[in-house]
């Protein structure tokens, strides 16, 4: 009997963490720190499917088991500070069941607000910030939150953790900056044996690599998946092989295309989508110099709207002007689309 699916309870489930052993480590450094009024800021970079979301919801986690207040947000497209400032004072005052006084406009005004609601009440505060790069001017306010952090040393238990597709500077002394990699070939097996256990199924070598070798170890397309491969296995499969994939490969196709990439491509302006299938045709990737010559388009606004598509994750730099699609499935979907 196969059982109820393990991929879907490890994707949803924050102890489902695997492969983030190093992160791991760094924040439990950084929660020691706080909780000593030595106040950090830290930036979780990634692009999309690469388990940055997940890693703030189980730093969340750990950090509440720690003792630790710990409030959350995702940052709206366009919000301002101030919006965003008023939702996790407020959202922390049901959570902590005081009434909320004048909300805060400000990051130094919501640090100020907790730290006097939580007195007494626990170990310190992180304050966690997903999507931080769509707030409006968001490196202005990493900026800020990095001056702010700088003031508090000595004196607050109270440090930020803001999560970004894009790698964000600015930081300053003491920030601790985590741009997420996709999973080597070690962390996918661990990841895999992790979920599905004493088995039966297991999966075969060959099946195993053709999904690293499709998903380039990015953590969500990898788990994804391997849940789609799991709902569709017979009660009685003992081995997960390179045959079931292939077999269940335009279904799994159809799916991510649903909850996925659809929505995605669909964001992206006609401009990038240009450049986008450019970089999906060439298998190893291109020079953004061939694909402007490719496009019959000069180089300068191509190579801008290059930097968009690498800031919303979608491409990756390989080399110095070399770009690729950040997994092969993603390239295969784009090309689809073309067709």
């Amino acid at each position: 009997m196969k059982g109820s699916n393990p991929f879907a309870f490890l994707e949803d489930s924050p102890e489902g963490i695997c492969g983030r052993k190093y992160e791991s480590g760094i924040f439990n450094g950084f929660v020691q720190s706080t909780s000593a009024k030595q106040p950090r800021l830290m930036v979780v970079s990634g692009g999309p499917g690469s388990g940055k979301t997940f890693l703030l919801r189980y730093f969340r986690h750990e950090a509440e088991k720690g003792g630790m207040l710990a409030p959350y947000a995702k940052a709206e497209r366009g919000e301002g500070e101030a919006s965003l400032a008023e939702r996790l004072y407020r959202d922390t005052a049901m959570l902590l069941g005081f009434k909320a006084s004048a909300a805060p406009d400000s990051f130094g005004g919501l640090a100020d607000g907790l730290v006097k609601e939580g007195k007494g009440k626990n170990f310190g505060i992180v304050i966690f910030i997903d999507d931080f790069d769509n707030l409006r001017k968001a490196d202005a306010a990493a900026a800020e939150i990095a001056r702010l952090v700088a003031s508090l040393q000595g004196k607050r238990e109270l440090s930020f953790v803001l999560g970004t597709t894009r790698e964000m500077g600015g930081g300053g002394e003491g920030a601790v900056a985590l741009h997420l990699k996709n999973f080597d070939a070690h962390e996918t097996k661990e990841y895999v044996e992790n979920a599905l256990g004493r088995g039966p199924p297991k999966m075969g070598d060959e099946c195993l690599n053709s999904i690293i070798d499709d998903t380039g170890g990015n953590p969500r397309l990898l788990k994804t998946v391997c849940r789609h491969i799991y709902e569709r296995l017979r009660e009685n499969e003992r081995v997960i092989t390179k045959g079931h994939y292939l077999a269940y490969l335009p279904y799994i196709m159809s799916m991510l295309s649903s909850e996925w990439f659809g929505a995605m491509y669909q964001a992206t302006p006609a401009g990038e989508r240009g450049i986008l299938r450019a970089l999906a045709k060439s298998e190893g990737g291109a020079h953004i110099s061939d694909v402007a010559r490719g496009l019959k388009k000069p180089l300068g606004p191509i190579t801008a709207l290059t930097k968009r598509l690498l800031d919303s994750g979608q491409i990756v730099r390989l080399d110095r002007g070399k770009y690729g699609v950040f997994s092969k499935l993603y390239a295969r979907y784009v090309v689809q689309r073309e067709e």
